[in-house]
């Protein structure tokens, strides 16, 4: 499905940052082997929260609906340097693909990924979330919303 105009879409992505290596190499991943591909973050949105991140230099995030993980990657790009991010998503089968990229971008220190309902999760992280992505089941919005209410920074909710 096209949310975008193609010409719109490719102006914006002449003018943005490329797209880094291993961020390239998740979007083919995911688009040739993953059923559902089009719910990748991509390049466009990925840039967008690098920016976003990069600009508050977050200590603590959370990323609410992993998927293959490109959107804690672009989140993680702009972590303080001791700061932590916290991705949440139930998808076990994704989970060693994650793993891989998180460890391949260099991450794997700084992004704890979480194999739960976030709902069960987010109560049990410690902290005040400086940034929070919710991009996972769309009718559960107004309870992952709730359930933050230790947050810093007002969320940012993808709702495509």
């Amino acid at each position: 499905m096209q949310f975008i105009d193609p010409l719109l879409e490719r102006y914006a992505e002449t003018f943005s940052s490329p797209e880094p290596e291993h961020l390239r190499d998740l979007a083919e991943e995911t688009r040739s082997s993953v059923d559902k591909p089009q719910m990748l973050s991509g390049h466009l949105q990925g840039r967008f929260l690098s920016l976003i991140s990069t600009l508050l230099a977050p200590k603590l995030v959370l990323d609410i609906g992993t998927f293959t993980g490109y959107s804690a990657l672009c989140l993680a790009e702009g972590l303080a340097p001791d700061g932590i991010l916290h991705t949440i998503d139930i998808k076990t089968p994704l989970a060693t693909m994650v793993d891989r990229y998180i460890r391949k971008a260099g991450f794997h220190e700084r992004i704890h990924q979480h194999l739960a309902p976030a709902i069960e999760v987010i109560p049990k992280i410690v902290g005040t979330f400086d940034l929070v992505f919710i991009d996972a089941d769309k009718h559960n919005y107004c309870t992952y919303f709730g359930s933050t209410e230790k947050v810093f920074f007002p969320l940012i909710t993808c709702n495509w």
